[in-house]
């Protein structure tokens, strides 16, 4: 488990700190060209997302059931989450906004999912033998390097409260969201705990969960780690730059590397280091919740 955790960590921290280096090392020209970029690779692996959504979604052995409670597991979750962390972000501004001000999120927002359903689309038309998940991580590894190509600008600020309450909320929603949910689902409070223990991190969770409570549990494990995901893209876009830090909590783990792209482009500079740091936290956490909960299932 150690050796898989180091795994899946080094790259994203290697292509973060050579972004960095990168950063530091090159001209500003160099720098804006590099950063300007990310928008286009935000899409495609957007895309890319929706393409592995696709193998979930339409896989024919996959009951109803499952999907649509996943789907309310999923929301209780993100709900929660976004409880427990409300607060508006001091430094937003409150006067009146334009209307490009209002529209130019709700039209991001609608670009974000127009790039899944064309990811999903794609995987009825192409042939199903494609590597999705290792095209993911090519995209996501560039994609980390280039914010921390735009981190080298940024000055790097001491731990604030937010940077601790961030992840403790978030581990705290889990409980809690967990605890509600059994009164609407016929699954434990343990069960739904390590099934939410991915904190959004569905390549871990799906497969670690299905060897400790099966394929089926997997399969929803992983399921609510991608709606999670969906919900924590969708309210960047909307409400990233008002409540960055309860968006930052329902993005979970994924908020230092697949959600990072999405909180740079719609949260402050602080906020994208509060990201990393509660992201680090729940992606060290994760594995040990769901093999040490999945005991006592």
């Amino acid at each position: 488990m150690i050796n898989n955790l180091i795994f899946s960590l080094s790259p994203i921290l290697l292509s973060l700190l050579l972004g960095w280096i990168v950063g530091k090392t090159s001209r500003e020209a160099l720098r804006f060209r590099l950063v300007s970029l990310i928008t286009i690779l935000v899409w495609l692996l957007l895309i890319s997302i929706g393409f592995q959504f696709g193998s979930v979604l339409f896989d024919r052995k996959l009951g109803s059931s499952i999907l649509i409670e996943a789907f309310f597991y999923a929301t209780i979750l993100s709900l929660i989450t976004f409880i427990l962390l409300f607060r508006k972000n001091l430094i937003s501004n409150d006067k009146k906004k334009s209307l490009e001000q209002i529209f130019k999120p709700i039209l991001e927002c609608l670009i974000a999912i127009f790039m899944v359903v064309i990811g999903m689309s794609l995987y009825s038309i192409l042939p199903q033998n494609i590597n999705s998940e290792l095209i993911s991580s090519i995209l996501l590894y560039i994609l980390i390097f280039l914010v921390g190509v735009d981190l080298s600008s940024i000055k790097i600020q001491f731990l604030t409260l937010d940077h601790i309450k961030v992840p403790i909320f978030t581990i705290l929603a889990l409980f809690i969201s967990a605890y509600i949910t059994t009164f609407f689902l016929e699954k434990s409070f343990i069960e739904l705990v390590v099934l939410g223990s991915g904190f959004g991190w569905f390549s871990l969770s799906g497969p670690l969960v299905g060897k400790t409570l099966g394929v089926e549990q997997g399969t929803f494990a992983l399921l609510v780690d991608l709606v999670r995901e969906f919900y924590a893209i969708g309210l960047l876009y909307l409400l990233g730059r008002a409540y960055p830090n309860p968006i930052i909590g329902i993005c979970g783990a994924t908020a230092m590397d697949s959600t990072l792209p999405f909180i740079k482009n719609n949260c402050s500079q602080l906020n994208v280091q509060i990201a990393i740091f509660s992201g680090f936290i729940l992606t060290l956490i994760a594995p040990f919740f769901i093999i040490i909960f999945s005991n006592f299932v």
